[in-house]
């Protein structure tokens, strides 16, 4: 059995339950392609948070199974929206499941998987493209959407702590390429794929969103314009991308979401719910936060101020960071270029209840500043 401070079990009882679950993460779980229908009865299922992986992973086994007998009937496109499911049943296993890195990394494998044989029954004009970006003795993994038109510009999607590129970057990569965007997602230092071999350095996570501009320069011409580039972030990443665009001027606009854009030493880490504790430690592959600290103690002022244009959503109910107020305060006080802030004081964290209305605003917004 999984051991847990008591302050850690009160948490993942609060969590791990569903009507709470219900109420602060289903959107999150939509947003990666579950149903609503499957979310419901699956949770219902979980009555210790411990096993909240198992059960997650028995339901992506049993999904998966029902993808293999559809594709050995013929049934092509019934096979590719149920790998596509099952990929979103383990990363629902996974996901913040900081507890047992083992479980977490096993069921992260199947997702990744899942992804691959869902990949295969796509027609080639439309199957998102594995890249593998060259950095530091190593890779960035990642996948590339192409435009159905020469000529468009690039929008590179920044991970937070716990997304991979298979679930969230695969809905956003579809949200983004149905208004003719090329799109890339990716697993940065610390993130999914990548944390095996390089972990988490918010001191130095930029390099590795330029080192993947640096790729897309390096190809011969592919009919993308990288003179239009732009960033968007949820999470974690809403404080990656931005910081990220501001130290490479070849990113001309940033979208950020629910960005943590300080911590202020031990003291801010000791003050996260201890979920995201268990994640500081886990991205940075350490074993306490004292150890974590140099790798994930960061203040957006000690970035270059931002020059480009910033769209940046921050939530009021927020339950990821303490005063989410201040984040949002900071991150527009930093930022020196054309700056909107969309404050939402009922929204939680990355705004999931009003997805609705931030992704069209996102979208028309990439649209107006990278002239589409």
């Amino acid at each position: 059995m999984i051991e847990l401070t008591v302050k850690e079990r009160f948490a993942f009882r609060f969590v791990f339950n569903e009507e709470r679950v219900y109420q602060r993460w289903y959107g999150r779980f939509l947003m990666f392609g579950l149903d609503y229908g499957r979310l419901r009865r699956v949770v219902a299922r979980v009555g210790d948070w411990r096993q909240w992986c198992q059960i997650w992973t028995t339901e992506g086994d049993e999904v998966y199974r029902k993808a293999e007998r559809a594709l050995a009937e013929g049934s092509l496109g019934t096979a590719k929206a149920l790998f596509h499911e099952a990929v979103a049943c383990y990363h629902a296993g996974q996901h913040i499941f900081f507890i047992d890195s083992g479980q977490k990394e096993a069921t992260q494998d199947k997702a990744r998987a899942s992804y691959v044989r869902a990949l295969s029954l796509y027609s080639e004009a439309e199957k998102p493209v594995r890249v593998d970006v060259p950095y530091r003795g190593g890779n960035i993994p990642g996948y590339l959407r192409k435009a159905d038109t020469e000529g468009r510009p690039l929008i590179i999607f920044v991970n937070g702590m716990d997304n991979i590129k298979e679930a969230e970057g695969h809905h956003f990569g579809d949200v983004f390429s149905r208004q003719g965007f090329n799109f890339f997602t990716f697993d940065g230092p610390g993130q999914g794929e990548m944390w095996r071999t390089m972990k988490f350095d918010a001191r130095d996570y930029h390099s590795a969103v330029s080192a993947v501009i640096d790729w897309f320069e390096q190809q011969p011409p592919s009919g993308i314009d990288l003179e239009r580039i732009g960033l968007v972030g949820f999470s974690l990443g809403g404080y990656l991308a931005p910081e990220a665009a501001a130290r490479d001027p070849r990113v001309k606009c940033t979208a950020g979401n629910s960005g943590l854009v300080y911590i202020g030493g031990i003291q801010g880490l000791n003050k996260l719910n201890p979920i995201w504790q268990r994640g500081v430690t886990y991205m940075t592959g350490v074993k306490t936060l004292e150890e974590a600290l140099p790798r994930f103690n960061y203040d957006i002022n000690e970035a270059p101020a931002l020059r480009s244009p910033l769209l940046f959503f921050h939530a009021g109910r927020d339950e990821v960071m303490p005063a989410p107020k201040t984040h949002a305060d900071k991150m527009v006080n930093w930022a020196k270029g054309e700056t909107t802030l969309r404050y939402m004081e009922d929204a939680e964290h990355c705004t999931m209840n009003y997805l609705d209305e931030v992704f069209p605003e996102i979208l028309d917004w990439f649209k107006k500043q990278l002239r589409m």
